[in-house]
């Protein structure tokens, strides 16, 4: 009988520019580029689902109108592309694509800004690799020229993989239900993930819709009824796929594609699955008055999107 060996299996990091397969002589071609966050401007990580194309304008930008400085110049005719993970952590960079710089152009502000296409053998890794980079002091928007031998020796040396993730929403963990705050993008991405589904499927809950170019609200409620055991997870994905309307006649006339640009979703009260649908709507109402999120025909400026025949029912969703 063979005795069982213990494996002594090292925990080497995993350096992604070799992950990639990027070399020594290939990285010469590219400038890495990594975007620090900065409130001021806008949350990168939300950008990325719901204004991504103003994102990548913004991580493609050389110069600003009236700044004399080229502050986002690429001396390579490639670019990978990196924005900061969390706020306050600077060493988790997720990579959000490599691309070819095919030239540059300027705006009618005077914006001077990069012309590129990605290249598609980076892609499967777009928003799903997290990198673990401590960036030297300096401005909040780092780009580095791989083709100065000391940046590219530290760039290969230091630059790990942190994780790869099943899906883009789940680069981050899922953050606790009283810190669920997900744009439109994100909630499509979150309900087709398996460790967002497991948490949304376990719970009935009592949450809320911010528009978030008006301030409007709507508060619903998702509780299992007539043998249905996925609870959150089965009301969110009604408002992922479709017309996002989920039934409400206010939200249907305002669009598909309003929705997904403007929509933000949270989680107000949770419930455990044993929980009567009477008592979640009893707080489903408490919270539309709360926020005042109830369309009253007779106010001057109406600001929700609850109808009053919802707030008025007591009723279990057929």
């Amino acid at each position: 009988m063979m005795q069982g060996k213990t494996m002594n299996i090292p925990n080497t990091p995993i350096r992604f520019l070799d992950l990639i397969g990027l070399d020594n002589e290939q990285l010469k071609d590219f400038t890495i580029r990594l975007n620090g966050d900065n409130p001021a401007w806008f949350d990168l990580l939300d950008a990325y689902y719901s204004s991504h194309d103003k994102l990548m304008e913004w991580v493609f930008t050389k110069r600003w109108p009236g700044d004399n400085r080229a502050k986002g110049s690429f001396k390579q005719k490639k670019v990978l592309q990196f924005i900061q993970l969390h706020q306050v952590d600077r060493t988790k960079w997720l990579f959000i694509g490599a691309f070819e710089i095919l030239g540059e152009y300027q705006k009618g502000d005077g914006t001077v800004a990069y012309d590129y296409r990605e290249i598609p053998q980076y892609a499967p890794l777009d928003a799903r690799a997290v990198v673990y980079y401590k960036s030297i002091k300096g401005p909040t928007q780092l780009v580095n020229d791989m083709g100065n031998d000391k940046w590219r020796n530290r760039f290969l040396e230091t630059m790990t993989l942190d994780h790869v993730s099943q899906s883009p929403i789940s680069s981050l963990p899922f953050p606790g239900f009283e810190n669920v705050r997900l744009t439109h993008r994100q909630l499509v991405a979150a309900v087709g993930n398996d460790t967002w589904k497991t948490a949304l499927g376990s719970i009935q809950a009592v949450y809320l819709q911010t528009d978030r170019r008006t301030g409007w609200h709507y508060v619903g409620s998702a509780y299992s009824h007539k043998g249905a055991e996925q609870g959150l997870l089965s009301r969110w994905s009604e408002y992922a796929y479709g017309d996002h309307s989920g039934g409400n006649k206010r939200l249907k006339e305002l669009g598909a594609k309003y929705i997904e640009d403007n929509f933000q979703y949270s989680i107000l009260e949770i419930f455990d699955m044993r929980a009567l649908p009477k008592d979640i709507i009893n707080r489903e109402h408490w919270w539309m008055d709360t926020l005042g999120s109830v369309c009253q025909s007779e106010d001057e400026h109406p600001h929700g999107y609850n109808s009053v025949a919802e707030r008025n029912s007591n009723n279990p969703v057929e």
